[in-house]
């Protein structure tokens, strides 16, 4: 085992990080295509297989098959197993089953633990890794007997399974459902309680586990982290100012929710803008929603969930980086301060180059996508769907089915980039060297 771990560790951290989740994509496709995962006996096809498998591993949620109708049991607790990995990173679990068997990790092999968990340290990495295990188990079993009592009256015993999938699939951020159609909550947009469940766990799911450890561990705000800070503030602001906005717009919209009361179009406003930043859930069809709101959702979708966390996007804090700096600048500043804390030079790079490289990746597979589907479709929805694939959001306004081959595969990358991470991905493939050399410089005219 160390001759191998030796081996597999001379890759770059970011490059097993990578081979990491393809690894578990390939083996989640192979057992998708077994004749027992589904019910017609005959087994997913290798390109719906790789999506769903890519879907399911990187807790998208786009699907071109009907989990309740199309998989058994086999294929679904292979799905199940796909979003639970997925979601808490295969380096964070075979981290923590190697470290339990004695192994002893080295420089270099610490290296790539964090630049998986996306910390500054190595301090205290295995702590964290098991603090992240006992978070998820716990968090994920309260709302899975709650949901499997919720869900009792209408399925019996089958309650269970439909009590720990949801639970899980919630919590990943993964945005999977067992009530088939490819409906999702949209025929139980007034279970106000199964909608609070829900969004309660994308929203604890999706706030990372460094935060949660941090409300956690400390009682007051002044002892929380700058990062908890900035997560909560923007985590906060976001949901309220899509909640006000998807409400606003899809008041008079009776193919929406114009049709329902206040107070369940507030809910349904509410739960929409904490599903899209990175679940996929939805209680209303989203192809009937109007354009300003499909907007709102892919600015939302976009920017997506907290780091470390089982969501994706170019993350909140990113965002909130960018903000500041941009204030900053018109306010003739060469520092950003928040919170009495200074934000580095190389931190605001990276918030704009993370900011950039997603703006290109979505715009690039856009155009690829439509190129493909030959303008079938209106550019904003093939653009909704390519947001959707890259925030690991998984919401659908329907054309996910008429993909061909090669667009399904583009789709499938998307949502590897956005689970792994723009940055990361960019970074496997780039080699980083440094140079002694210093140039003179010169400035030009922009803006």
């Amino acid at each position: 085992m160390t001759r191998s771990l030796e081996q597999l560790f001379r890759f770059k951290p970011t490059q097993i990080i990578l081979l990491s989740f393809l690894f578990m994509i390939l083996l989640g496709t192979a057992l998708l295509m077994l004749p027992i995962s589904t019910t017609n006996h005959q087994g997913l096809t290798w390109i719906d297989a790789l999506f769903v498998s890519t879907s399911a591993s990187c807790v998208t949620g786009l699907t071109v098959v009907d989990i309740h109708n199309d998989l058994t049991t086999f294929g679904t607790i292979v799905m199940l197993m796909l979003i639970q990995v997925g979601g808490l990173g295969i380096m964070t679990l075979a981290t923590l089953a190697v470290h339990t068997m004695g192994y002893r990790f080295r420089l270099r092999e610490s290296l790539v633990l964090q630049e998986s968990l996306n910390q500054g340290g190595q301090a205290g990495l295995m702590e964290l890794i098991r603090r992240m295990i006992k978070y998820t188990l716990t968090i994920e079993f309260f709302f899975a007997v709650v949901l499997a009592a919720h869900f009792y009256p209408e399925f019996g015993w089958k309650a269970v399974g439909y009590g720990i999938f949801h639970s899980v699939s919630a919590f990943c951020n993964a945005g999977f459902d067992l009530f088939g159609n490819y409906d999702s909550l949209c025929k139980r947009n007034e279970d106000y309680f199964l909608m609070a469940c829900i969004a309660l766990l994308i929203i604890l799911g999706g706030i990372g586990f460094t935060v949660m450890n941090d409300v956690i561990n400390k009682k007051f705000w002044r002892q929380y982290s700058l990062h908890t800070k900035i997560v909560i503030v923007m985590n906060l602001a976001l949901i309220f100012v899509g909640t006000i906005l998807l409400f606003g717009v899809e008041y008079y919209n009776p193919s929406t929710v114009g049709n329902l009361s206040i107070p369940a179009q507030l809910a349904n406003a509410c739960f929409t803008s904490v599903s899209c930043r990175t679940a996929g859930f939805n209680s209303y069809d989203l192809a009937q929603a109007e354009q300003i709101s499909q907007l709102v959702m892919i600015i939302l979708m976009f920017i997506g969930a907290s780091p470390l966390s089982t969501g994706g996007g170019i993350k909140a804090t990113t965002f909130f980086v960018i903000l500041q700096s941009m204030w900053a600048v018109f306010r003739g500043k060469s520092e950003i301060t928040i919170f009495g804390r200074k934000i580095s030079r190389e931190l605001r790079d990276q918030a704009f180059a993370i900011f950039t490289m997603g703006t290109i990746w979505v715009v690039a597979a856009g155009i690829i996508l439509s190129a493909i589907d030959g303008e079938v479709h209106e550019l904003e929805e093939v653009i909704f769907e390519t947001v959707s694939g890259f925030g690991t959001v998984g919401m659908g306004i329907g054309i996910t089915l008429q993909w061909s081959m090669w667009g399904k595969l583009v789709l499938a990358l998307t949502m590897f980039v956005g689970r792994v991470g723009i940055m990361t991905f960019m970074l496997s493939l780039l080699a980083q060297k440094e140079t002694r050399i210093k140039y003179p410089k010169e400035d030009i005219m922009i803006g």
